[in-house]
Parts: structure tokens; C-alpha cells; sequence
């Protein structure tokens, strides 16, 4: 467990920064990253004392709010809860922990306003440079229709003698057979279907989708082995990734410009804070605290 300044820390807010990290680097990767968890925990930790540290001066620089402004807003807090359907009864009976969170809030803001004034202004050029040197992210994704015909394994007794009947097939549709007759004729799938329709490019470590959006128009692919089927496909349509226009998201552009700006005036003033600050492992299965490196003991 974690303790800042000698405040014990919610183990919830490590194990939910954890969990979101993992799972926007899983989703990035489109791979599972159990090997990588000791760095995303340790990604987790500095987030998590970085929040604390800044939550703890916000708490220190505005010890007292006015009370009207703090009324204020739980009064706007409830009227949202009742607009999305929650009761009064509810509502009373949380009252006191909607307060301290409106009041926290209120004063996260106030310190935030001045820690990070005149820091997140966003130019125009500063959008364009951003466009320029980051034209991947606003790619649009590559989409193919798919012509396809498969072949069971569980339904044939020689994987090696269907294999090369699927390779007889494939030579004949590369010599200019045609494919959709073929197919309806030859297909094991259940429902008869041959066209798959418009597939997007989001699964690039599937091995099917891997080679689909690596084929050329009208191409026919190798027999493919996968899911217990030999499989053929052949492309027949592409609509390839192409750079969304500027003007289309120069708004989204700049709100990211200005959190990242916003992200890292924070972290800069965090780390100023954690100069004086008392960061520490505690382990309640023993007497014994582990200091993490660089802070100073009590």
C-alpha cells in the first residue's frame, strides 16, 4: 500500500489506474500483455502519487471554500442525478458524500485554474504541426469485401488429400475460373454464404485479416488453414485508409493538444511537489516500511 505525506492511499485507485493502462496498451497492441504488468503497476503508482501530491496541495492552498459556492453546486449535482433518474431517497442518503465530493471538485478546479493558466492556450499552428507530424492517427481504416468458400477438416478423413483438392481448386480460379460460381458450389460453411460482405481492418494479429488486407484486388489468396477449415478468399472491392481532412478534425486536434499540454504542466508541477514529499511502500503483513527511492524517510 502506498502512503503520501503519510496519508494511506485507496488500494482502488492503483488497481483501477492499473486496469485502465493495461487495457488501453492491450487494445493499442491487439495483444494480451500479462509479461508487461510490473511496468504498467509502475505507471500506475506514479499516476497515482502524482494525483495525490496535486489533490494534497489543491487541499492546502484552498482549505476553505465558501459554503454557497459549495451549495451551489450540489444543488447542480442533484438536479443532474434526478435528470438521469435518480431518487430523492438516494439522493438524501448520499447527500453528505455528494457534498464532500463537490466540494473537492470545486477545489481541484480552483487550483487548477491557477497552476495551469496561460499553460494550455492552443495556436492554429501548433493544430497544423500536430496534423502534419501525426497524419497516422487520422487515417481512416482500410475496408474489403470478400468473396469466400471453405472446407471442413471435421468432415473429410484425409486433412493431406482435401488439402490438395482445396489447391486443385485454388489453380483453377487462378487460371480465371469463376470464383462465385465455384464457391456456391464448393462452400462447407452452413448457411451457403460466400460473400462476407465489408470487413474492417481492426484485427491486425487475426491471421485471416492479416492476409484479406494484404491482397490486391481480384486476387485470390492461398488456402488458408484456420479454425479447423481449409479456407479460400478472393478481394472483390477495397476501400483503402485514407488521411481525413484537415479541416475535418482540427477541433479534435486541438482538444488533444491541449491536454497534453494540460497533462504535462501537471506532471511537471508534480514533480516539483514530490522534491519535498514523503512517498512510501507500506507492507501490513509486517512492522517493516519500505521507502521508495529518493524519498526521504520520517
Amino acid at each position: 500500500m502506498l502512503r503520501v505525506n503519510g496519508e494511506l492511499i485507496d488500494p482502488n485507485l492503483l488497481e483501477d489506474a492499473f486496469a485502465r493502462i493495461k487495457s488501453e496498451a492491450e487494445a493499442r497492441l491487439q495483444v494480451s500483455c500479462c509479461e508487461r504488468d510490473p511496468e504498467f503497476m509502475e505507471q500506475a503508482e506514479e499516476e497515482v502519487i502524482d494525483s495525490v501530491l496535486i489533490a494534497q496541495e489543491a487541499e492546502a492552498q484552498f482549505p476553505d471554500l465558501p459554503e454557497e459556492e459549495i451549495k451551489e453546486r450540489l444543488e447542480s449535482t442533484l438536479k443532474e442525478y434526478r435528470k438521469h433518474g435518480a431518487s430523492w431517497d438516494m439522493l438524501e442518503a448520499q447527500r453528505d458524500s455528494l457534498q464532500d465530493e463537490c466540494e473537492a471538485n470545486l477545489r481541484m478546479e480552483k487550483f487548477l485554474d491557477g497552476v495551469l493558466e496561460g499553460q494550455t492556450d492552443v495556436s492554429d499552428q501548433e493544430v497544423q504541426n500536430y496534423y502534419r507530424n501525426n497524419e497516422r492517427e487520422f487515417r481512416t481504416t482500410a475496408e474489403v469485401r470478400v468473396l469466400h468458400f471453405m472446407k471442413s477438416l471435421e468432415k473429410h478423413e484425409d486433412p493431406v488429400l482435401l488439402l490438395e483438392e482445396m489447391g486443385e481448386l485454388r489453380e483453377a480460379l487462378v487460371d480465371g475460373a469463376n470464383f462465385e460460381e465455384i464457391a456456391k458450389v464448393e462452400t462447407e460453411k452452413e448457411s451457403g454464404e460466400i460473400d462476407l460482405g465489408w470487413i474492417t481492418f481492426d484485427r491486425p494479429s487475426n491471421p485471416i485479416e492479416s492476409i484479406m488486407f494484404t491482397m490486391r484486388l481480384e486476387e485470390v489468396s492461398p488456402v488458408i488453414a484456420y479454425e479447423h477449415s481449409y479456407h479460400i478468399l478472393k478481394i472483390a472491392e477495397i476501400k483503402p485508409a485514407t488521411v481525413r481532412d484537415f479541416n475535418e478534425v482540427k477541433e479534435d486536434i486541438a482538444h488533444r493538444v491541449e491536454f497534453e499540454k494540460r497533462r504535462n504542466a501537471l506532471r511537471k508541477f508534480a514533480a516539483n511537489l514530490r522534491e519535498g514529499a514523503t512517498v512510501e511502500k507500506v507492507d501490513f503483513s509486517g512492522d517493516d516500511e519500505e521507502h521508495e527511492e529518493g524519498s526521504p524517510e520520517r
